[in-house]
């Protein structure tokens, strides 16, 4: 089954190659992005200062023996500096959810509805429908994954204290077996990432597939995940897989770069090659998806 659903994702992400430009898109709206929010109020920040070279090397010194007079001295350029990294972080984040809401519908459709194809104004439509819960949905992943990261450093802390105790104080039980839990919390933080990674990519796949709201999603994808414990293995094949193709690609990237004047064609063709490997993994797991809950697919039906 896992061999069929990635030779479908492929052939679902090259019928709606058209997702791949759009990407690309979306990639040149960030770096515009990139140099309009931060950019700019690097250049006025200089023009501000009005300093030169010489004067640059004497703030850096400045800098590392009186940092709260240069941050007081400095704080509105600071603010702004700031103002704007959160301005292009915000503005970067929703337009690659709207970017991944429009995806995801497309994909949705096409992997249940054989006569469906692509179009732009249905592109916007999934991504109009999609977004607002997608936005949610991630939201809630990342605070309850924050909290759990927190309760593990908070944990993990702890049991290393322990351990450094008891190498100075302890026997030779107790520090085998402080390490032992230390150890254990570190395997214990890798799974608990990993588990919640996979939870909020199915999650998402699911939420847009059922077409529910968040929480009902979230239900959704734990009765899956605990009925089908094959998804777990199946992402970490496609992950993967797909770590080691870019691998290779990034070699030769690595190998054009050093040709002068290609780098521009060796970022353009990562980033086609990186959006293209993304739109077959969203299909591979979509198409799991579907076959794993028996998701009723649309035939066309022909009169006799």
């Amino acid at each position: 089954m896992i061999r069929e659903c990635v030779r479908e994702g492929f052939y679902l992400a090259n019928k709606n190659i058209q997702l791949v430009v759009i990407c690309v898109v979306v990639s040149v709206i960030h770096l515009i992005s990139l140099v309009v929010f931060l950019g700019l109020p690097v250049i006025a920040a200089i023009l501000y200062l009005g300093f030169d070279l010489a004067q640059a090397k004497d703030m850096f010194p400045f800098l590392a023996t009186n940092p709260f007079d240069f941050i007081s001295q400095y704080l509105g350029l600071i603010a702004l500096m700031l103002i704007s990294f959160l301005l292009y972080l915000s503005f970067s984040s929703l337009l690659f959810l709207y970017a991944l809401s429009g995806t995801l519908g497309v994909l949705k459709w096409s992997a249940v509805n054989v006569q469906y194809s692509f179009s732009l104004s249905s592109f916007f439509k999934e991504a109009g429908i999609n977004f607002s819960r997608i936005l949610w949905l991630i939201s809630l992943v990342l605070l309850v994954m924050t909290v759990v990261c927190i309760g593990v450093i908070i944990t993990g802390g702890l049991a290393a204290a322990h351990a450094n105790t008891m190498m100075e104080t302890g026997s030779t039980v107790e520090l085998f077996f402080s390490s032992f839990v230390f150890l254990s919390m570190v395997i214990f933080s890798i799974l608990v990432l990993l588990a919640g990674l996979v939870f909020g990519v199915y999650s998402l796949v699911v939420l847009v597939t059922e077409q529910e709201g968040v929480l009902d999603s979230i239900g959704r994808t734990f009765n899956f995940l605990r009925q089908t414990p094959g998804a777990f293995l199946y992402y970490l094949i496609l992950i993967a897989g797909f770590i080691a193709v870019y691998a290779v690609f990034y070699g030769l990237q690595i190998f054009l770069s050093v040709v002068p004047f290609i780098w521009p064609l060796a970022y353009t063709l990562s980033v086609l090659f990186q959006s293209y490997l993304a739109m077959v993994l969203w299909s591979s797991l979509i198409v799991y998806y579907v076959k794993s809950t028996n998701y009723p697919v649309y035939t066309p039906a022909y009169e006799i």
